[in-house]
């Protein structure tokens, strides 16, 4: 990773804590990169649908790497579209999972959203980990992402 990477971090933001994790995770996020877009942040105060719409359009385009949050029984079904946004732009996604309930058809999560990640980061919420150690964990999956690029 070097400091011209753009990150977008998709996930899940309807509930105080998922706010509070993305924004940790995010801040964690910003060093070594030139930047980091989070939508929670990135539209605070946008107000109409198709203006957040194109903000968000417009941080997945300039992006470098998205990571997408996917946890739950079921992923968000927006992080679940910015993840197929971003395949489809050739954009590397790297999904972290730290739900350790395991539905779905491939390791807990749904097939078409497995096999899109370029890697995926599977960290048990049962553990001790904290925010800061996952995003060691993303950055150096970016790392090894950049050095095969």
């Amino acid at each position: 990773m070097n400091n011209k990477t753009w990150i977008y971090v998709a996930g899940p933001l309807f509930s105080t804590a998922e706010r509070n994790f993305n924004s940790e995770l995010a801040s964690h996020l910003q060093n070594g990169a030139q930047g980091v877009f989070l939508p929670q942040d990135e539209c605070d105060g946008l107000s109409d649908p198709a203006d957040i719409y194109e903000k968000c359009i417009e941080g997945i385009r300039r992006a470098s790497v998205l990571i997408a949050v996917l946890d739950g029984t079921d992923a968000d079904s927006g992080t679940a579209w910015e993840m197929g946004y971003a395949v489809a732009r050739g954009i590397p996604v790297i999904g972290i999972r730290t739900d350790f309930r395991r539905h779905g058809d491939d390791g807990g999560l749904n097939l078409m959203l497995s096999r899109s990640c370029t890697g995926i980061i599977e960290i048990s919420s049962l553990t001790d980990a904290t925010v800061a150690e996952i995003s060691e964990h993303i950055l150096k999956a970016i790392r090894d992402i950049s050095s095969i690029s």
